[in-house]
């Protein structure tokens, strides 16, 4: 099973973590809504910068950080 992490970059320019075993990642307005393995959710506002679905298995945002 390959679930996805997600990450967002911040304003130092490094990579920070929102949400680890993503199973699920749902387009919503203005963001997106992230369902983990367990059912957690998460909102996050933003867009969508880059996609690694072989090696890393990552999702990189561009974000608001926002509680579902």
């Amino acid at each position: 099973m390959c679930l996805s992490n997600v990450f967002y970059v911040d304003s130092n320019g490094q990579q920070r973590e929102i949400m680890r075993d993503v199973a699920q990642m749902q387009a919503r307005n203005n963001g997106f809504l992230l369902v983990g393995l367990l059912g957690e959710q998460k909102f996050v506002q933003g867009k969508v910068r880059t996609i690694d679905f072989v090696d890393k298995h990552s999702v990189v945002l561009g974000v608001n950080i926002a509680k579902a």
